[in-house]
């Protein structure tokens, strides 16, 4: 097959994140099942249009985006943060005509985020809308955002996200959690929603923890440091256990927004909490393998690829009890569930995880282990992606002889 993948991040630019991540390994695994793939997307310079074709694989960089990155593109900042309203059309219109250059496309995916398919009508191929979380989700709550004159651009871009997706006749969701808030807010029929789990590449993960280091009273969080991921419950709750005499201590590992330099100003004397910024998997490979605990406590989640890539390195996970999270754990078994945004719970279930037994905590991260490779391992779930994709192809084939 020739798969497209049309997305605004990939796993290169300064601005990947979890929809980065999810299209590196899938994109990757399906090159290696030697299908050909062609990826539209931003570049992070949007005064640069750049094509690089390996092998089997294309991958387009589309100038014009509409966003600034400061550091690639410094001066007039502040104006070029207008960008997401004047130059969302044009940068739209690009992503179309890129499209259309393309010869023998069995079938399209295009993220939902950002609403790039504004432009897309009927082509001679199926395009195949990709839930990863909706401009207009509020992770504080698992609902709505209510309109306020600073989430502008969210409603912007959400409108037509909205939009986009009522003229979808095929969506995947990488959860149920984000299919059902889909169906709710945004009134499309569950039976018209697939749910793909994101696969994780075991190949880019080689750990070598010790037994040892489970007994270990350290905590770790991976992920964008801000109010909705919890980080603030998590400092809270470490806060409170200090208080009680626990000598834990916190890393903090991810790209730091305005929250989270906030956050580490405020904790700049304190030696038990360590900010280590946006690193490399590499180096990500060590701090997971020396870390006993690691908690994702956001407030929702329609996933969570750091879950799964914490409990294959073998720590005790405690992840939120609210969005696809709670997929990935069962409480007790694997992992633990916290309610988010509850410093004092999360405190509590920390503490109880910190006092397993030895042998219990083997046998959690035993179990968590265990269920990463055969629930939601590359050889579990890319097969269910390609055999959605051929069943999507065969049926746009059928629809399209019967006009």
């Amino acid at each position: 097959m020739h798969i497209v993948f049309v997305s605004r991040e990939y796993h290169d630019s300064k601005r990947g994140g979890g929809i980065a991540t999810y299209l590196h390994d899938l994109i990757t695994l399906v090159l290696e099942e030697g299908h050909q793939v062609t990826l539209i997307t931003a570049s992070d310079d949007t005064r640069q249009y750049t094509v690089a074709v390996n092998g089997k694989f294309t991958k387009v960089n589309l100038e014009g985006g509409d966003f600034i990155i400061p550091e690639v593109e410094p001066g007039m900042i502040q104006m070029k943060k207008f960008r997401i309203f004047f130059r969302f059309f044009s940068y739209r219109m690009k992503v179309l005509r890129e499209v259309l250059k393309l010869k023998n496309v069995d079938v399209l995916e295009v993220a939902e985020f950002g609403a790039e398919s504004v432009f897309f009508r009927k082509f001679d191929f199926p395009v195949v809308y990709r839930l990863h979380t909706s401009s207009l989700l509020d992770r504080s709550n698992g609902g709505v955002f209510k309109f306020r004159l600073g989430m502008i651009p969210n409603f912007f871009t959400g409108y037509f996200e909205k939009r986009m997706l009522r003229f979808a006749d095929y969506i995947t969701s990488c959860s149920n959690s984000l299919k059902d808030w889909t169906s709710t807010y945004f009134n499309i029929p569950q039976n018209q929603i697939e749910v793909l789990y994101n696969p994780i590449n075991l190949k880019n993960w080689k750990f070598t923890r010790s037994e040892e280091s489970l007994a270990a009273l350290k905590i770790l969080y991976v992920g964008t440091v801000s109010y909705e991921k919890g980080v603030g419950e998590l400092v809270e709750a470490c806060k409170l256990l200090k208080g009680k005499g626990v000598d834990l201590t916190l890393t903090i590992a991810g790209k730091l927004g305005t929250f989270g330099k906030n956050l580490q100003q405020d904790l700049k004397d304190d030696t038990w909490c360590s900010f280590i910024g946006h690193i490399t998997k590499q180096e990500l490979v060590h701090v997971y393998e020396t870390h006993s605990v690691a908690v994702f406590p956001s407030h929702w989640e329609a996933m969570g690829l750091v879950t799964l890539e914490a409990m294959y390195s073998g720590a005790l996970v405690i992840g939120s009890s609210e969005g696809g999270m709670s997929e990935l754990i069962e409480d007790g078994k694997n992992g633990f569930l916290a309610t988010p945004k509850d410093a004092e719970g999360l405190a509590e279930r920390i503490e109880h995880v910190l006092g397993l037994s030895h042998e219990e905590k083997i046998t959690i991260s035993t179990n968590a282990i265990q269920h990463v490779i055969e629930n939601f391992s590359d050889k579990k779930i890319v097969p269910q992606f390609l055999e959605y994709y051929k069943k999507v192809i065969a049926d746009y084939k059928v629809k399209s002889a019967k006009k």
